[in-house]
């Protein structure tokens, strides 16, 4: 069996290959948490609301990372300036790069939303020996690849959805259709003829198309 130490991938570089952080330990655990946001709707005459699904929420990874390097008698702020490289904002991008966790089979994309270092041994002139960096992760899919990854239903079938607060006819028109520009057919098969002014909560036919 090939021992594997975790990295974490710089994706947001142009260089070939991409900068890459390597870890002098591997975790010992970490942690993925997953979730979804739904919008309670009250109905009058119901004993509870109706929950409606708003939108998914992005999964967060959460790990520690070790550093020591006390066997080569080396200290480890330059792994810690690699890391923190994450979280600070880049000249170029004009905020901090997307990163990728890879570990074997396990891979996980997306940015660091924050990062905390637990310093454990010093050297006589006080360069940090040991660490522990907590690290949190929140998955980043660009809206491309998360349209081919959700496979929805055709638009060529009828659907029915609730308005929700600060949605518009052409958010529902790209959740079903793909085009927010396809918001005329909703409007039409609704009666709607003020489609800026549409209130939350109202339920709404899309049409095939």
């Amino acid at each position: 069996m090939t021992f594997e130490h975790a990295k974490l991938v710089d994706v947001s570089s142009a260089k070939i290959p991409p900068p890459s952080v390597q870890v002098l330990f591997n975790p010992t655990d970490y942690g993925i948490s997953h979730g979804a946001n739904y919008a309670a709707m009250t109905v009058p005459g119901l004993e509870s609301p109706i929950q409606q699904f708003v939108r998914g929420e992005a999964s967060v990874l959460s790990l520690e990372l070790f550093l020591d390097q006390t066997n080569l008698g080396l200290d480890v702020q330059e792994a810690l300036d690699q890391l923190h490289a994450f979280v600070t904002i880049d000249p170029v991008l004009h905020h901090p790069p997307v990163c990728k966790f890879v570990w074997g089979k396990t891979e996980f994309t997306g940015i660091v939303t924050s990062m905390r270092d637990r310093y454990g041994l010093f050297s006589p002139d006080g360069r940090i020996l040991r660490a522990r960096v907590a690290i949190t992760m929140k998955e980043y899919k660009s809206a491309e690849v998360q349209r081919r990854e959700l496979k929805r239903s055709s638009p060529d079938r009828t659907h029915r959805r609730i308005l929700q607060a600060g949605q518009t006819l052409s958010d529902l028109a790209a959740e079903v259709y793909g085009d927010p520009g396809l918001w005329r057919p909703i409007a039409e098969a609704n009666d709607i003829d003020q489609p800026r002014f549409v209130p939350p909560g109202t339920p709404l036919v899309i049409p095939a198309l």
